[in-house]
């Protein structure tokens, strides 16, 4: 299911096509055999060096699975995984998966995040300042420029959500962008970014969206004063509930990074 006038394309697959059909048998038995086991049945992973995928943008799953397919994007265990979808429609079963997952409902009460080490307001601060307003002495952009205020992410430009992604596995992205691992960014632009941030200023962005909490931004957070007391204590971060915010003696606890960091 190709659409003919897309307006954003790499060669493969289209990453602005028309919404898929739907889930049909082919892409429930890619789902069972394939995905479920690292990613979850639902797109909620349970390892966080595995990515969320539930809620995440359509658009970025099928550049994604497109990529491992060409090989713009390396990684051993995706690209076999996708090795496995059959070729005579691959292009429709990346569109329907990408479609599934997109259409999941992302919660952080039964996924990885639920156990996940927090870091403290320190940290976060730290985090919260480059994701908002980067680091202009040191020519960073601030991340949601192009992932939103809310971490959401924009579709139409295939740019991933943030909002709630496992920190470890940012943490990996980032440092393989930084190191040339990793290269199917346009215009190199996650590469010059990674480039000049610090390993701390990595951990600390990479905890603040872990942290990020969508419903919290742009005025999708508490309407009166019961919800607000329903919600918690208020948090001096944008877009952060009080409970991931860690006590001040686990400043030490740091991500750990994956070899093997899948989609």
């Amino acid at each position: 299911m190709l659409s003919a006038n897309i307006a954003y394309a790499a060669p493969g697959l289209s990453y602005l096509g028309k919404v898929p059909s739907g889930e049909p048998a082919q892409v429930k038995s890619i789902l069972s055999n394939t995905c479920s086991a690292c990613h979850g049945a639902d797109g909620n992973s349970l390892m966080t060096q595995y990515p969320n995928l539930a809620g995440q943008n359509e658009s970025y799953l099928v550049k994604q699975l497109d990529n491992f397919h060409t090989g713009a994007r390396s990684n051993q265990i995706m690209q076999a995984m996708v090795a496995t979808i059959p070729a005579d429609h691959f292009a429709q079963d990346v569109e329907d998966l990408a479609y599934y997952f997109s259409q999941q409902k992302f919660n952080p009460k039964i996924n990885a995040n639920a156990t996940e080490p927090k870091t403290t307001l320190k940290i976060l601060k730290i985090g919260e300042q480059i994701y908002r307003s980067g680091l202009p002495t040191a020519g960073v952009p601030a991340c949601m420029a192009c992932h939103e205020a809310d971490g959401m992410g924009n579709g139409p430009m295939a740019i991933p959500r943030l909002a709630g992604q496992h920190s470890a596995y940012v943490i990996t992205q980032l440092l393989q962008f930084r190191d040339g691992e990793r290269h199917n960014d346009p215009h190199e632009m996650m590469r010059m970014i990674a480039g000049r941030l610090s390993k701390k200023e990595i951990t600390a962005v990479a905890f603040y969206v872990q942290a990020l909490r969508p419903n919290l931004i742009l005025g999708d957070g508490p309407k009166n004063y019961e919800q607000t007391q329903k919600q918690g204590q208020p948090t001096p971060l944008i877009g952060v509930p009080t409970d991931q915010i860690a006590a001040p003696a686990a400043e030490k606890t740091a991500a750990s990074t994956t070899s093997s960091p899948k989609l």
